[in-house]
């Protein structure tokens, strides 16, 4: 299973805190401090670096955004 790009085959975008930060509204550091927090789940590629699914933002609105 060398070389899968798993977001090819689930369909789920990979956005960077950035993007989530531009979708919601809110500054990096917010959308840092819900990953850091455990609210927002994120993969962690680097020593800051995170990606966010698309299906773990969408969890997080439906749980915390209202």
């Amino acid at each position: 299973m060398k070389n899968v790009n798993f977001c090819v085959i689930f369909k789920d975008e990979i956005l960077t805190i950035q993007e989530v930060a531009k979708v919601l509204k809110v500054s990096n550091r917010t959308v840092y401090r819900w990953v850091e927090s455990g609210d927002l789940k994120a993969a962690r590629i680097g020593r800051k670096t995170y990606r966010v699914f698309e299906s773990d933002l969408r969890k997080f609105v439906r749980k915390y955004i209202k």
